[in-house]
């Protein structure tokens, strides 16, 4: 690895530690709003549907079939983590059928 490279890898590492000790830096000074706090639970419901819906949406059989799956198990209230091992089991078990 030339000397650019490495650099620039360490810049990228410490701008993205940066901008994440800001944020709990920033984050600990602001007073929450119960409609804010709610607002910031919901993200990594969002980040989860953004990466999994076009892996839906353009999957076959198997990925459609997991999804079902994993919204039957989420019906039961079991928590994210259930869904998360009940999806991956499926799409494995899927994968593997068709």
């Amino acid at each position: 690895m030339d000397r650019i490279s490495f650099l620039t890898i360490l810049g990228m590492g410490a701008a993205t530690y940066l901008t994440r000790i800001l944020g709990f830096y920033i984050a600990g000074k602001l007073t929450l709003t119960p409609r804010f706090r709610y607002a910031l639970q919901s993200i990594p419901i969002a980040i989860l549907i953004s990466i999994a819906a076009p892996s839906i949406i353009k999957g076959t059989v198997a990925e459609i079939l997991s999804a079902m799956v994993v919204i039957g198990a989420a019906a039961t209230g079991r928590g994210l983590l259930f869904c998360l091992a009940v999806g991956i089991l499926a799409v494995n078990f899927f994968r593997f059928i068709f």
